[in-house]
Order: C-alpha cells, then structure tokens, then sequence
C-alpha cells in the first residue's frame, strides 16, 4: 500500500485505476497543469486533503500529483467529487507553509502568506 507524510503523520491511501479505458483519459496542456486541493482517499476509508497538480483527468476521476513533507512525490486517481481547483491564496499559503523559514524572506518579503498583489 502506498504511503506519504504530511504534517508528522504517515498515511497509507488508496490507488484506483481511475478509468475503464486508456481512450477516456484526457490530459491538460503541459505546464499548465491546474492546482488542486484534492480529498486523498485512505486505506481506513478516510480522507486527507492535499495540495497538488492535476495532469489527466477521466470521466469519473481526476489523476493528482503532490509532494509529501519529506519531498516525495505521490500521485493517485481520485474521483472528481474529491477534487477541486485551489486559489491562488490558498496555493500561496501552503507554499508559505513548505518554504524553510530561512528561505520565505526571498519570496514573500514582508507581504504576508495568501495577500496577493494586485495585478
């Protein structure tokens, strides 16, 4: 069974096919992947949720990748109800939340976690 760690916890989720056939299976344009925050289904019958990108997507599932607390990359199809675009507040802060203390002066200066700038 598959496992990731976030937030000192170790989690064992669930990895479904995600589509009956290869031909259902579309994919976004690369590098413009959308960012999701995604309910990841557990072995327990739970969920987790996670920040990631989406790739592929079926009819019923949505394929998401995300990086673990000890850099791992994960991925799992996930049904669609499961799975949502993030904003980007909500990006930025869980990039906040990732980025070494010492590091987030670089990116963020004084502009607190989630107050974007005005385009």
């Amino acid at each position: 069974m598959p496992s990731f760690a976030q937030d000192g916890n170790t989690y064992e989720y669930l990895k479904p096919l995600g589509f009956k056939c290869p031909e259902d299976v579309q994919s976004w344009e690369y590098g413009k992947y959308p960012k999701v925050l995604a309910a990841v289904p557990l072995a327990g019958g739970a969920t987790v949720d996670v920040y990631g990108e989406s790739t592929r997507w079926s009819p019923t599932h949505i394929s998401v990748s995300w990086v673990d607390q000890d850099g791992h990359t994960n991925w799992a199809w996930m049904p669609k109800e499961n799975v949502r675009r993030a904003t980007d507040s909500e990006w930025d802060v869980d990039q906040y939340r990732r980025c070494a203390e010492v590091n987030r002066v670089i990116r963020w200066g004084n502009r607190l976690p989630g107050f974007l700038p005005a385009d």
